[in-house]
């Protein structure tokens, strides 16, 4: 009998030591997990890190139920989401384009200008850019912004590339975007002027930047970023990609590439990245990536809820969708309550 417990004594110890290892190895995952979802991701080294290798259950949020929508492969060039850059050239058509100067007529917009009646964006950047404009008079009282110019064709941007070769003199153009990547062929950038003056976003102008992302509008080339957009800065160009992208990318400081890249870990399968906007409105987005056995993509989308699908023009979709919850403004702390009681009245005088 004394054998038998001893050997009982024995197997249960390695039976612990193994639940110890396992416990141990899922510790170990899961700071992973968590590292990796508050990491910029870059998207050509650790792309695979993400790949799920097993297929997982959907996510379970309590309340939304998802569908699956039969989306064409060729959309994924398709979208204010896409990532134009000299890595990856615009690979969609300009049919959507309007002209700006046309929208500000029928929304009676004074607000702003355009260069002419030729300067051609996507609608919906149209109806933003009057709508953040129209903002910025009723609190500047200032109307002296031109839109100088919007969409670029093919041979107009190979016209504008050759001609700063010439002027430097240089085999390679540090400032013009090599024709077929350059944002301005997508329809979904502009770039500012004044009337008496270059636009670089100081003074009252720095109201645009402060207030842009409120509009799903971003600064595209910021000053801090040119190692990793390969563009010079930029204080005039501005993109959109929509409200709660924008609002991710200004407030966090990254550009639309480490966007792109950090989307990567939160697909479908796996936790979704949850953004609150300006109104305290809740979204998630998440990536989907596109089947590349077919033609076309069964795309999951949640169902009820009114949601926007953008290509990223590399290998998949990006949905994004207003969960209809609203987080808690924030809170005012007691120490910061009580640093402004505790301020010298005459802190502020000069």
């Amino acid at each position: 009998m004394g054998d038998k417990k001893k050997k009982g004594n024995g197997a249960a110890k390695f039976f612990d030591v193994l639940l110890a290892l396992a416990l141990l190895a899922g510790i170990g995952y899961g700071g992973y997990y968590i590292i990796s979802h508050g990491t910029v991701i870059d998207q050509k080294t650790n792309y695979d890190d993400h790949l799920v290798e097993e297929p997982t259950e959907p996510p379970t949020e309590p309340g939304i139920v998802y569908e699956t929508t039969e989306v064409s492969n060729q959309d994924v060039h398709h979208g204010s989401l896409i990532l134009v850059n000299h890595e990856t050239p615009f690979q969609d058509d300009e049919e959507s384009l309007v002209s700006l100067y046309q929208v500000m007529l029928e929304k009676d917009c004074h607000s702003f200008g355009a260069r002419d009646a030729e300067v051609k964006v996507q609608r919906e950047y149209a109806e933003q850019l009057i709508a953040m404009f129209d903002a910025f008079y009723n609190e500047t009282f200032d109307n002296n912004v031109i839109v100088q110019s919007g969409y670029r064709s093919s041979e107009r941007q190979q016209e504008l590339y050759d001609e700063d070769l010439q002027k430097t003199g240089l085999d390679y153009s540090e400032k013009v975007a090599v024709p077929g990547y350059s944002e301005h062929q997508t329809g979904w950038c502009v770039d500012l002027t004044l009337f008496e003056a270059d636009y670089d976003g100081s003074g009252i102008y720095s109201w645009v930047d402060e207030h842009c992302a409120d509009y799903g509008i971003i600064l595209r080339y910021p000053e801090n970023k040119t190692e990793v957009t390969k563009i010079s800065f930029e204080p005039w160009h501005y993109r959109y990609v929509g409200i709660p992208h924008a609002g991710y990318i200004m407030q966090n400081g990254i550009c639309l590439e480490e966007y792109i890249a950090l989307l990567y870990g939160y697909d479908y399968e796996r936790e979704h990245l949850q953004i609150t906007d300006s109104e305290n409105k809740i979204y998630e987005i998440y990536y989907y990536p596109a089947d590349a056995s077919a033609e076309t993509t069964m795309l999951p989308v949640p169902s009820g809820y009114d949601y926007t699908v953008s290509g990223n023009n590399r290998d998949g979709f990006i949905v994004a969708f207003a969960t209809g919850e609203t987080a808690e403004p924030a809170q005012e702390t007691a120490e910061e309550s009580q640093e402004e009681e505790t301020a010298p009245e005459d802190e502020n005088l000069s």
